[in-house]
């Protein structure tokens, strides 16, 4: 199991198996999944890069370990190996053709795991057919300015952080998200991304930090949640959270004081 959120029903799921098959759960933050099964945790690379180190497959894989390190904001020595070897501007716009691709349809799983086996056999993103054409069309359609300009149009500012928490049904940011925020924030002059969802009892929340320099965001939302109830983590430079819907200004005010 990797990079999996330890929602109630994925604790449950863990619990009903560990006593017929060996589980083994490999992430990039501490989750509370750990105490349920055999874990693998190495904080500040993508889960990829602890998947490939732990499996030691096709070096061949090491470009797409570099673009998933690169996708999280993580500055790892293989990243900046690859870069050298392939060049930064190839590993950038691979990154940009994978990310791109992956957003048109967020919930496409058949898509996902057919790239996958594609990019298993060492392609870059652009080589393979499937995500090319889905880059094309994110392309074409623009959405990604028009993910900015909505973000522009709502986004608030509070001391150094870019907050989006206005969220509904009606306001799609056509698969960028976060992204989207974090650009618009960093043209801003923020140091966060802040966005807080709410859907039901619970409001989902995902932090980005802008800056190399800062506040430790996974602890952060490791210490709210243990303070406010559900779940979260991550790592130093993003995170992400469950908290129950209409506690969203707390977050702020916590996480304000935190960065102040």
């Amino acid at each position: 199991m990797v990079d999996l959120a330890p929602v109630p029903e994925m604790v449950q799921a863990v619990r009903d198996l560990r006593s017929s098959q060996q589980l083994t759960l490999v992430d990039h933050h501490p989750t509370s999944l750990a105490v349920e099964c055999s874990t693998l945790v190495e904080e500040g690379v993508s889960a990829a890069n602890v998947l490939y180190h732990h499996l030691r497959p096709d070096p061949s894989l090491r470009k797409l370990v570099a673009v998933a390190d690169l996708v999280e904001y993580m500055p790892t020595s293989l990243l900046e190996q690859e870069m050298r070897r392939h060049g930064r501007e190839r590993v950038d716009q691979e990154s940009m053709v994978l990310d791109f691709s992956w957003r048109l349809m967020i919930d496409d799983d058949r898509f996902r795991y057919h790239a996958a086996r594609q990019l298993s056999l060492g392609s870059w993103p652009s080589e393979v057919d499937s995500v090319k054409r889905r880059y094309m069309q994110v392309v074409n359609e623009k959405r990604w300015p028009r993910a900015l300009a909505k973000v522009e149009s709502c986004l608030k500012v509070r001391g150094p952080l870019g907050i989006m928490d206005e969220m509904d049904r009606n306001r799609t940011l056509f698969g960028f998200g976060t992204r989207a925020l974090v650009e618009v924030a960093h043209r801003r002059g923020c140091g966060y991304a802040v966005m807080i969802n709410p859907r039901g009892r619970y409001s989902s929340v995902s932090v980005r930090g802008i800056s190399r320099e800062g506040v430790d965001l996974g602890r952060f939302v490791e210490d709210f949640t243990s303070a406010n109830g559900v779940d979260g983590g991550g790592h130093p430079q993003a995170a992400g959270a469950r908290i129950p819907t209409g506690s969203g200004e707390l977050f702020l005010d916590r996480l304000l004081e935190r960065v102040s």
